[in-house]
């Protein structure tokens, strides 16, 4: 049986590449049709005879053959990167935990700091730093970019190796911080076992199989920035292949192999895994809350009120909170203000002139009394773009932020509350897949139609449809993930005594289940929100700005059509070529300003929630909640408290 399912939710996920992979045909011109576009791919996929690339002119090549050298390639980047950063990490994790907690405090803060840094800005600062020390003492680091088909791998393994390195330590770090406080190692001590012995023999094998697991979203946020990698490198890899095929009409047969290239291994790998690995599943009865109606209640149940903590602490009181917002507040009110007052908006200097008025220079110019800031390529004010961009960026990323999560959040109710638990599993699985496909890939390719210089649609229609199509990339994940929680906090004790008092399902939702989840929603809200940025950086490495181009001047294929900052991304790329995009630092330090600020204001969103489960309480109100700790210590049991690695220590 798990065979089958195996093999059919493989098939599915590769339904579903196919109905991803014809998108971009909607938006073509001289388009047949959405659906006439499917049937014809289904045609090829079926026909191996047709797995060609006509290139035009009578140029016609195998498939394979054309993308084998550029998938090899990437694919090579990816996994050195994955297995560099997760055995770096694991080992690193392993020997801080043998540390004192003075020594690994500054690695654990560093991790932290590297984490919140995005992979192209990294990218960049290594870069620079590579270049910076040849200047200075001649030798070359690592050659950090290519030319033509030329190969490189240190380098680009090194960047790529950064997020799932630092995150995959901080996964293991915490999971044998907590996995050292259960009772068995306690009383393996006890019995007189050293620390490394009770930590390789039992605690390193318990927490494997899990962390191994949670490889699975960090995998994907690294697939998500191997586009970025590649093209700011100038790597031949499958991003090359792509970015010259994605105005080409007819290609979705291409589109498909490349997902499928990237989906069919690790959907194997970790799905072998959750196999072996995962969790049995358990016969049980229907949990309490199935028996109770969906609507109304019965009178004794009307007036159940979800007791909050006695800890709970107010969101406003958070000090790393209210920091993040007032700064991000402050920024967007005073662009929004910038924008009303000033005329013009954005002030552009092309060229400079001397007193005869012959020009003497050409754009971008360095920071002066004239710029303040300097100007990009195109001859515009830095300090105007950042103030007047400020309210499009983070605007914008807070409407798709919010859409994914209350769009979520209302599929999820049905989701949970009216779907039989048969179908959710099938559902979780389907989507599951969406883990092993690269979103920025997805979104440059279907993006690329709409807001390309020579899109047939309007303004305001390129706006609304990177909004949804952004929005729907992750709306998926968002509904499972808040279906997952509500499910969770559906399943406690004092929901089962609601439902014996005669609650209904949405009276449950309402006083029980949204109290206990609203700050992790908050805290989903600000990861998110940190996503969206991310991703409109690596949109703008492509040239793909928020509102589309207009048509360019100077030799320019397009300028952006708005102020949005990721519109100086793109010029990363020149300023390591000719030395002369130094104006891009000012963008760089903007968006870290402002994922600086995000991330503070989900660590303080984490701290209120710790707060409310009774942890880092303050002695006194540890002191205060001692009864309610003894009380659920008296009635839950973890069922791993005793679990031994093996046989070698017996209870007695």
């Amino acid at each position: 049986m798990r065979a089958v399912s195996f093999v059919g939710y493989l098939f599915v996920g590769l339904v579903g590449l196919v109905l991803i992979s014809c998108v971009p045909s909607i938006f073509m011109p001289d388009s047949s049709g959405y659906f006439s576009a499917v049937a014809v791919l289904a045609e090829q996929i079926l026909d191996p005879s047709r797995w060609v690339y006509d290139q035009g002119y009578g140029r016609i090549y195998p498939l394979f053959d054309y993308l084998a050298p550029a998938m090899s390639y990437s694919m090579t980047i990816l996994i050195g990167a994955l297995l560099t950063g997760f055995i770096g990490g694991l080992l690193f994790a392993v020997v801080s935990c043998l540390l004192p907690n003075k020594v690994v405090f500054p690695f654990k803060r560093l991790g932290y700091l590297l984490e919140s840094i995005p992979d192209v800005i990294l990218a960049f600062g290594i870069q620079l730093f590579v270049v910076f020390f040849y200047k200075q003492f001649g030798f070359l680091l690592f050659r950090f970019s290519s030319v033509g088909q030329e190969e490189i791998y240190v380098l680009p393994i090194l960047i790529l190796a950064i997020l799932p390195f630092v995150t995959f330590y901080r996964i293991v770090l915490s999971m044998l911080e907590e996995e050292q406080q259960k009772d068995y190692v306690l009383l393996a001590k006890s019995k007189g076992m050293g620390r490394e012995a009770i930590l390789f023999r039992h605690v390193l094998p318990n927490i494997l199989p899990s962390a191994f697991l949670h490889t699975k979203v960090i995998t994907w946020a690294t697939l998500s920035a191997l586009p970025a990698i590649e093209y700011l490198m100038n790597l031949y890899g499958i991003t090359s292949i792509l970015k010259e095929l994605l105005l080409q009409p007819g290609q979705s047969i291409i589109f498909f192999f490349i997902l499928a290239a990237f989906f069919v291994p690790f959907y194997l790998i970790y799905s072998t895994a959750e196999m072996i690995f995962g969790e049995k599943s358990r016969v049980s009865s229907a949990p309490a809350w199935k028996a109770a109606p969906l609507f109304g209640s019965r009178d004794k149940g009307r007036h159940i009120i979800f007791d909050r903590a006695s800890n709970n602490q107010k969101i406003y009181r958070n000090q790393k909170f209210m920091l993040g917002f007032t700064l991000i507040a402050l920024l967007f009110i005073g662009s929004c203000i910038y924008t009303l007052a000033a005329n013009p908006i954005i002030n552009v200097d092309q060229y400079q002139y001397d007193d005869a008025g012959n020009m003497i220079q050409k754009a971008p110019f360095g920071p002066g009394e004239d710029y303040w800031l300097g100007t990009d390529r195109l001859g515009r004010h830095l300090d105007d773009v950042l103030l007047a961009g400020a309210k499009y960026t983070i605007g914008f990323a807070l409407l798709v932020t919010a859409l994914r999560i209350v769009g979520g959040f209302l599929l999820a109710i049905p989701y949970v509350l009216l779907m039989p638990a048969r179908i959710r599993k099938f559902l979780d699985k389907l989507v599951d897949g969406l883990h092993y496909v690269p979103q920025s890939l997805l979104a440059i390719m279907l993006l690329t139609p709409i807001i390309a210089p020579d899109s047939l649609l309007s303004f305001p229609e390129k706006i609304i449809w990177q909004i949804v199509i952004l929005f729907l990339l992750v709306l998926p994940l968002t509904t499972i993930l808040l279906g997952k929680e509500i499910h969770h906090s559906l399943s406690s004790a004092y929901v089962t005594s609601g439902v014996v008092l005669g609650a209904s399902r949405l009276q449950l939702l309402r006083k029980h289940v949204w109290p206990q989840i609203k700050i992790r929603c908050y805290i989903l809200f600000g990861q998110q929100t940190l996503q969206v940025i991310v991703l409109f950086i690596h949109l703008g490495v492509f040239q793909l700005y928020f509102g589309g181009t207009v048509p360019g001047e100077e030799g320019f294929s397009g300028a952006p059509a708005t102020s949005e900052w990721s519109s100086q991304i793109s010029f990363l790329r020149y300023m390591l070529m000719t030395g002369q995009g130094f104006y891009t630092i000012s963008i760089l330090l903007a968006y870290l300003l402002l994922i600086g600020c995000i991330q503070l204001m989900v660590d303080g969103l984490k701290e209120v929630e710790l707060r409310r489960l009774g942890v880092n309480l303050s002695k006194k109100e540890k002191k205060s909640n001692t009864f309610l700790t003894e009380a659920a210590a008296s009635t839950v049991v973890s069922a791993d408290a005793f679990r031994f690695h093996d046989k070698t220590i017996e209870l007695k």
